[in-house]
């Protein structure tokens, strides 16, 4: 019964942290309906499929998969300037298609190449913790957003305040109860969606699907466009997929280890294969690229679950329930609010983890001025509005646009200059 609660756990826990992102690219893209409905399947199938392959043959950890944030800045900057460019959204969906099958080949090579073996080197506690720090705060303002309803024209809804409110505080209030811990999702995201509903905060339709059940289709949109000229934006993107993973690992690795008798061994060459196989089930599927995400070690911490078997039934549950559209028109329902609100503890226990990391050392001081720049230099670029960068390269402005990204960039960067230091100094002596 306990592994059966674990498993509906995660399964709600991915669908909640992951809804938001396909629904709102789709609506950019004007995809709506049934072919909206559809996109939102193909997502979760894919994310889904992922997580199950990298358990099995990858990193072997329970690690669930979510849209990527770098794909889903990509696929909003191109919604804006594709038109032009490409002289349709539907032509610029065909672009994002080669882009990511290009990505996940990218990803294959350089990992035969041995880069993902020697970024790993690199996640020291301070990157991590950097990296952690760095994520909450990128999040935190989605997060509050949707948490405090504000609409287009800026304005805070206080019904949907108190919703999110009760919402959170009973989700922290039965995780930290023996009995109810583990229930804490499912009944906080069940009490508030149901307050939501009570109040009449939203329309609670469920749009008609054209079909009950349905295969994902293979080039949704037609076959790929190749376009040479997005092969380095889609390089440099490759690269930090990878970089977002191996932080993702190491987080999840940290959590887990020591509720495992025998040692870790998670493998970066696997891990990174399969990522690359996971971009082409995007450009495939014509849905958007995933990546593991962070947020795996807070739900674990939260939850207390550090075995695989519920994750692998959790996501088992997503794979299934992708493939009937009824059941991916409910959750497409589901109030950004309450999800938020619902899992909010799990992403304030990722942020204790960023600080216990960064500070783990008893030399604060060095510590300090290792995460001082990548923190200052992150958080600044969050702050700036992305028409900003609009008189950039598309290179420029996906790179820039990304505080979290140039952070932990600056993070690693700072590390190889402090190793190369000590063994200078080190020779010199």
């Amino acid at each position: 019964m306990r592994k059966l609660i674990a498993s509906i756990q995660w399964f709600l826990f991915i669908v909640s942290s992951s809804i938001v992102v396909p629904v709102s690219v789709g609506a950019l893209y004007g995809i709506s309906g049934q072919d909206s409905i559809d996109f939102v399947s193909r997502t979760f199938f894919v994310l889904a499929l992922t997580g199950l392959l990298q358990v099995a043959f990858g990193h072997k950890l329970p690690i669930n998969e979510g849209p990527a944030g770098l794909w889903w800045g990509f696929f909003i900057l191109y919604a804006g300037i594709g038109k032009t460019l490409y002289g349709s959204a539907h032509e610029t969906l065909k672009v994002m298609e080669f882009s990511l099958i290009i990505s996940g080949i990218i990803a294959i090579l350089m990992t035969a190449l041995g880069l993902v073996n020697r970024l790993s080197k690199l996640f020291t506690s301070t990157v991590i913790g950097t990296y952690l720090i760095l994520l909450i705060v990128q999040l935190s303002g989605s997060f509050l957003n949707g948490m405090l309803g504000v609409t287009s024209n800026g304005a805070v809804s206080l019904k949907i305040v108190f919703v999110s409110a009760f919402t959170a505080v009973l989700s922290f209030a039965l995780g930290r109860s023996k009995m109810l811990g583990q229930f804490s999702i499912i009944i906080s995201l069940g009490a508030g969606w149901a307050l939501y509903s009570i109040l009449n905060l939203g329309s609670g339709a469920i749009a008609k699907t054209e079909h009950v059940f349905q295969l994902p289709s293979m080039f949704v949109f037609g076959g790929p466009r190749i376009e040479p000229g997005m092969l380095p934006i889609i390089f440099l993107i490759t690269i930090l997929l990878i970089t977002n993973m191996i932080a993702s690992i190491k987080v999840v690795e940290k959590v887990v280890q020591p509720h495992t008798e025998t040692p870790l061994k998670p493998s970066s060459m696997k891990a990174g294969i399969t990522m690359g196989i996971s971009q082409m089930l995007g450009g495939l599927f014509s849905t958007m690229g995933t990546v593991a995400i962070s947020g795996a070690a807070g739900f674990i911490q939260t939850n207390k679950v550090f075995t695989k078997g519920p994750f692998i039934i959790g996501s088992g549950l997503v794979l299934a329930a992708s493939l009937f559209s009824p059941i991916m028109a409910f959750f497409s329902t589901l109030p950004v609010a309450v999800g938020y609100a619902a899992i909010l503890p799990v992403y304030v226990e990722i942020l204790t983890l960023g600080l216990k990391e960064l500070f783990h050392s008893q030399d604060a001081e060095t510590v300090i001025k290792k995460a001082a720049i990548p923190l200052f230099t992150g958080i600044g670029l969050m702050f700036i509005p992305l028409n900003s960068f609009s008189v950039l390269p598309p290179l420029a402005v996906t790179l820039l646009s990304n505080g979290l990204v140039v952070g932990t960039l600056i993070a690693l960067a700072m590390e190889v200059f402090t190793r190369k230091k000590a063994i200078t100094d080190k020779e010199t002596a």
